[in-house]
């Protein structure tokens, strides 16, 4: 059991390092490694652990043994909920800190002051502090402030709005320029058609990813109006293998990225010989390759929708896009 126990200490902690290592590069796998590594670190390896010292040498030090492991179990999940911004996670945290100085150390040197005598609790305080010490690191590494999510937050819901406000504007002259009885009204409602086709897009894809990561009984504030505040704003894993799915080229962002090129195409024939409005909506719905400070090109889809970005910054690239949309499609009307 001993020699059990001891290699699987060791095996869950290179897991758990491993984790720390894949998330503070944003590498795919991290939360699957760190939430696998860090349960059964908590709940096999820890219990098994202490029982089996406590068998041995501890009866004496039976509160000692009780102190460790609440303060480790706390402790390692309060981390694990706050790394994988998993809710309470902060309260976790807040407790399972400060508690092995307030309430673990006090009895350990109670007890040490009563017995010099060494046990496998050194084996346990280094495994604990091993774990603790690259979890807490790798918490500083990729913690983002509320103060900056807040403003990242702000700036999507700015964006939304602004598509909203489009959206109300261009319904208008629609309205406006059918009583004039001066167009075509089939002209008319293809280029609207066309329009709410690349805008229903977008706004499927992101109910598809609040759903994928909130799950499916989530439900949006008005039609998929999302709230990014009752989501998992910080979330990647789930994005990225949306976004760009695992070999770049298969995911939504490429369908978003065509969609807006076959509507670009579309009112450019329109549109053929508006010369000044095509090009504010050839640049409104630019869907080239990125040339980069480095000099180095960079895709479309990695411009707007990198891996490892969090949903917020997702949402607020997608409401950036349909903005864009909403303001080629007014360009387009202006000239009916």
């Amino acid at each position: 059991m001993k020699k059990f126990i001891y290699i699987s200490g060791i095996v869950l902690i290179n897991i758990i390092v491993l984790g720390v290592i894949f998330k503070t590069q944003h590498w795919p796998g991290a939360g699957v490694m760190l939430v696998f590594g860090q349960i059964l670190f908590a709940f096999c390896f820890l219990p098994l652990a202490i029982i089996n010292s406590y068998k041995g040498n501890g009866k004496k030090t039976k509160s000692l043994y009780i102190a460790g492991f609440i303060c480790a179990f706390i402790s390692i999940i309060g981390i694990l909920f706050k790394v994988q911004h998993y809710p309470c996670g902060a309260i976790l945290m807040m407790i399972g800190i400060p508690l092995p100085f307030i309430y673990f150390l006090p009895v350990y040197i109670y007890h040490h002051n009563k017995s010099k005598e060494k046990s496998s609790m050194n084996f346990l305080g280094v495994m604990f502090l091993m774990v603790f010490i690259a979890l807490f690191s790798s918490m500083l590494a990729i913690n983002v402030s509320k103060r900056l999510l807040d403003s990242m937050i702000i700036s999507t819901n700015d964006f939304s709005k602004t598509a909203e406000t489009y959206t109300i504007k261009n319904l208008e002259v629609y309205e406006s320029i059918e009583k004039s009885g001066k167009v075509d009204n089939t002209k008319l409602s293809e280029l609207k058609k066309k329009t709410e086709a690349v805008s229903e897009k977008i706004e499927n894809i992101k109910m598809e990813l609040a759903k994928r990561i909130m799950g499916d009984d989530f439900v949006a504030v008005d039609k998929n109006k999302i709230n990014v505040y009752e989501t998992n704003p910080l979330e990647t894993n789930v994005t990225s293998f949306i976004m760009n799915s695992d070999d770049n080229t298969n995911g939504r962002a490429t369908e978003i990225k065509n969609s807006i090129a076959d509507y670009r195409k579309y009112l450019n024939s329109i549109l053929s010989e508006k010369k000044e409005s095509l090009l504010s909506i050839n640049l409104l719905l630019n869907t080239s390759d990125i040339a980069t400070v480095q000099g180095e090109v960079e895709t479309w889809e990695n411009h707007f929708f990198q891996r490892n970005t969090y949903f917020v910054s997702v949402i607020g690239n997608l409401d950036c896009i349909e903005t864009s949309v909403k303001m080629a499609e007014a360009e387009a009307l202006s000239n009916f």
